[in-house]
């Protein structure tokens, strides 16, 4: 059974009841293969019945969002104003932020970790905090708040989030090119990501079959624009290509981050027939029949990449730094010393 807490009093009174021991929590449910499986003995807490947006200031470039409201529903209100949330993601804002499933779509794009100002949330025990502030033009108190974008949840819950805008481009369009050589498509990537203005996502796909294709967004001046396309050759196209892979039975997805000088080594590293993604900030993906994961990442460091198989059971990944382990480890212990968010 799930609960459905409709304010942060009831998510409060939820979790200082006790009477459930383990509990995750749940946005819209769009992403259950980018997140750890569920312990069997946790509760599931869903927070989409809370999805209203409290405050929205245009000429701030600020607004703040419960958890609970669906990414399409806020960028339609946005863009009645002239404004976007410069990150990619669906689902629920909540799960966006807490997922932090695809990052940066470009260099110096904005990830969700730049865009969250500040957040009001409650802790395992109930206990409620606020961190960070509503505005962009404050430095009060620790960027405690930060630790919520890509925590899947398991730190604390958010109940509303202050979010930083930016206005829309004066014009945008979507590109896409076919049937390249891995040369090419390296080539066109690399000086797509050299840009210092005017890309606003560019990546690379891979197909299972070896075919290469670039694809992306471009956003700014119209002369800017049509400058960029004529000079990497770039065709218009319907969409800006996909932002994941997806994984089919008896396979596991694979995402991590790598340098782009070192992407021709882990490319030629993969298997022939694993599809690849990468999006210009760096995150990439893969998919790879279960018994070919271990090996993979145990040659990760070879790369200079960090990577995870995020839909396996235990998450196996790249060993943490010392250091980042005993951090996470002590993080955890002091928000959640009961272990509660699963």
């Amino acid at each position: 059974m799930t609960q459905r807490p409709t304010s942060r009093a009831e998510l409060q009174d939820l979790l200082r009841s006790r009477r459930h021991p383990r509990v995750r929590l749940l946005g819209s449910g769009s992403r259950p293969a980018m997140v750890r499986r569920v312990p069997s003995d946790a509760t599931f807490v869903s927070l989409a019945a809370m999805d209203r947006i409290e405050r929205l200031e245009p000429g701030d470039l600020t607004c703040s969002v419960q958890p609970g409201v669906l990414r399409h529903e806020l960028d339609l209100e946005l863009r009645r104003h002239g404004l976007e949330l410069p990150c990619a993601g669906t689902g629920t804002i909540g799960g966006l932020f807490a997922a932090d499933d695809i990052g940066p779509l470009a260099p110096g794009a904005p990830a969700p970790r730049n865009l969250l100002l500040g957040l009001e949330g409650v802790l395992a025990d109930g206990t409620p905090f606020k961190s960070g502030a509503r505005v962009v033009k404050s430095v009060a108190g620790f960027d405690v708040h930060k630790l919520f974008v890509g925590s899947q949840g398991r730190l604390f819950a958010a109940t509303l989030l202050h979010l930083k805008l930016r206005p829309l481009p004066r014009a945008s369009c979507a590109f896409g090119v076919r049937n390249l050589s891995l040369a090419d498509a390296l080539a066109k990537f690399a000086g797509l990501r050299q840009e210092p203005a005017g890309v606003h996502q560019v990546t690379l796909l891979r197909d299972a079959a070896g075919a290469c294709m670039l694809a992306g967004r471009l956003g700014g001046r119209a002369s800017h624009l049509a400058a960029l396309r004529t000079r990497f050759s770039l065709a218009e196209s319907a969409d800006a290509g996909p932002l994941q892979l997806h994984a089919e039975a008896g396979h596991e997805l694979i995402t991590g981050i790598v340098c782009c000088s070192r992407l021709n080594g882990l490319l030629a590293d993969l298997p022939a027939a694993a599809p690849f993604l990468m999006h210009g900030g760096g995150r990439f993906w893969t998919v790879l029949p279960t018994p070919q994961v271990a090996p993979l990442l145990s040659r990760m460091p070879t790369h200079d990449a960090h990577a995870v198989a995020v839909s396996a059971a235990d998450s196996p990944g790249t060993a943490l730094d010392p250091g980042a382990a005993t951090l996470t480890t002590a993080i955890r212990h002091a928000l959640d010393p009961r272990g509660v968010l699963a």
